[in-house]
């Protein structure tokens, strides 16, 4: 997907300065007489995309213009709203998108501040909105936090108070937003509260600005009494030798700490082997461990081994040996590995195998798709599964991006051609070696299986001869096991009633989904039980014509026939997709 800012850049490109020169500005009159435009030439760039300037919305504002408005905004606050400086400095200098709405309007020609003045005279703002857009919230997340009975700040002073107290106390004006938004009640505290709750963690032993990142990082822990989980959290890296400042500095500001899973999640580091001193080594080494997603990633990594048949011992020597990256990341990595394998079809026990001792390089690895690597290295899934088996870190070179090689033939495939070419030869379905290539592609299995199951089919008491007659009019044939043949000779010979020889007359008998061949001749023996039918059929009667034309000859013989045959199909179809559920049920538990 292309980037926001270069499909602006094209857009803006795709329109010359001489268009926008000759464009005529369309004058808006307000009720007030103030003259407004709706494209200013002072206010804005249109020649040349690489001048100074902000661009806001897609509109390009000169770094004059915009400073003369900020001016003219805290003049505003400041002095006719008599705001606090702070909040007045603030919300005239973090605040861009609101700031645009009257830019675009203003006449270019007139003083920017009486043009500001004017402009807010006439169209009061709800101040609220812009307050929260310099606290650092976009519109979308600050919509629903708008007091609906409120436009003005000064009508809510507890939520000024307590803002106060917050950025007095260390924390930044544009990070108080995310305490807003995620603590909206700590807004609302009276006489004190907010301070006595910042001082009980200050008792913990943390010095004031780890307190402050603190709250950044996990407003939650203002909302009611001491956060107990984060004070056991504490205790615990205290005791392995850890101080506030490390503690200041590991915090990742993005995140929004639960402090329970983070205490969870130390407790299990613990619980498989690490004492102080490896605990202290490997928490120094990857704080992310426990600061990444609450420490979310650490528990499903512990799962992920533990499920695979890691023992407490290797997943110990898996963190000793973690790489330096994002533990989601890793997690992610091992995950898509887990899913190649199981597409190549590899054992679970050997999926096992390879995840208790690989997993440290594995993690660090997104590695291509089992189609991609059976379609570019020229093997099939059990060549790759032995591949992989004999050595684990052949799957670095299948990394995306990375090129594959081709793989020589394997000596079992060249041997199975060569017995497919003989096999061919032997019951002349090609006169000449210039066809093989087209005959290959009509035949799916090795040579061995193809001699097999002719075999199999003759010795069904059929003549040899037929069978070759059989072979060339479907090859498709010979591409079934000699189980699902059996099974289809059975069902025609001991239950339907026919001779074998009908197979010479209709050789797709055999290509055709048991199913299928259930559901046809159900409907004719009910037709025959109701006396529709008379005489018997040729299997190549009821099976060879598309489901429309036997719908049309034989179903509609009798007026119920329509609904038995839907309840036919029904009763069949379910019958399928059981088998099918039944058939997946394990691999599916296994890779949930």
């Amino acid at each position: 997907m292309r980037n926001p800012r270069f499909t602006s850049l094209l857009k803006w490109v795709s329109r010359t300065s001489a268009e926008n020169e000759l464009k005529p500005y369309k004058t808006l009159v307000s009720g007030s007489g103030f003259r407004y435009t709706a494209q200013n030439p002072r206010f804005f760039a249109t020649r040349r995309f690489s001048e100074s300037g902000e661009i806001v919305n897609g509109i390009r504002i000169r770094p004059s213009v915009r400073k003369k408005a900020e001016a003219a905004f805290f003049d505003y606050f400041y002095v006719t709203k008599a705001f606090p400086f702070l909040v007045a400095e603030c919300m005239s200098r973090t605040a861009p998108a609101f700031l645009e709405n009257p830019l675009k309007k203003l006449n270019a020609r007139a003083d920017i501040a009486k043009s500001i003045s004017g402009y807010l005279l006439f169209h009061p703002i709800n101040e609220f909105e812009i307050f929260f857009e310099s606290l650092g919230l976009k519109q979308t997340e600050y919509r629903n936090l708008l007091p609906g009975d409120k436009m003005f700040l000064n009508e809510d002073y507890l939520m000024l108070e307590n803002y106060h107290i917050l950025y007095n106390y260390g924390i930044a004006h544009e990070k108080i937003g995310k305490i807003y938004m995620e603590a909206t009640e700590v807004f609302g505290y009276k006489n004190g509260a907010l301070a006595s709750k910042i001082g009980a963690y200050e008792d913990l032993g943390l010095s004031k600005t780890c307190v402050s990142k603190l709250i950044v990082c996990s407003p939650s822990v203002l909302i009611g009494d001491r956060n107990v989980e984060l004070a056991n959290v504490l205790e615990i890296l205290k005791s392995v030798g850890f101080d506030d400042s490390w503690l200041e500095e590991s915090l990742l500001e993005d995140e929004s700490y639960d402090w329970s899973i983070v205490l969870r999640t130390m407790n299990l580091l613990r619980e498989i082997g690490f004492d102080k001193d490896e605990l202290f080594g490997l928490i120094r080494k990857h704080p992310r461990l426990i600061f990444e997603s609450s420490g979310d990633w650490t528990l499903i990594l512990v799962g992920f081994q533990t499920k695979l048949g890691s023992s407490k011992t290797e997943i110990q020597s898996l963190f000793q040996t973690l790489p330096q990256i994002e533990v989601g990341k890793f997690v992610s990595n091992l995950r898509g590995c887990f899913l190649l394998l199981n597409e190549l079809e590899m054992k679970p026990g050997q999926i096992g195998k390879i995840f208790r001792t690989h997993s440290w390089w594995l993690g660090t690895c997104i590695l291509k798709s089992s189609q991609t690597l059976i379609n570019n290295m020229n093997a099939g899934k059990r060549r790759i599964c032995q591949i992989i088996l004999e050595n684990p870190e052949e799957m670095k070179k299948w990394a995306l991006r990375s090129k594959l090689q081709q793989l020589p033939r394997s000596e079992e495939k060249v041997k199975s051609e060569k017995m497919k070419i003989q096999f061919l030869l032997d019951i002349r379905y090609v006169e000449d070696l210039k066809d093989m290539d087209r005959a290959f592609k009509k035949f799916c299995c090795k040579g061995s299986e193809l001699r097999k199951r002719y075999d199999f089919i003759v010795s069904l008491g059929l003549n040899e001869k037929d069978v070759r007659k059989m072979v060339k009019a479907r090859p498709q044939i010979l591409n079934r096991g000699t189980d699902i043949i059996q099974a289809k000779v059975d069902y025609l010979v001991k239950e339907l009633g026919y001779p074998l020889s009908s197979l010479m007359d209709f050789p797709y008998y055999l290509v055709m989904s048991l199913e299928l061949i259930k559901l046809r001749f159900s409907m004719y023996s009910w037709l025959k039980g109701k006396e529709k039918v008379d005489l018997k059929f040729t299997i190549g009667t009821i099976l060879g014509s598309s489901e429309k034309y036997f719908v049309k000859r034989f179903v509609t013989r009798h007026p119920e026939g329509p609904k038995h045959w839907a309840d036919l199909n029904k009763r069949i179809r379910s019958r399928v997709d059981e088998h099918h559920e039944d058939t997946n049920q394990n691999q599916e538990n296994f890779q949930t």
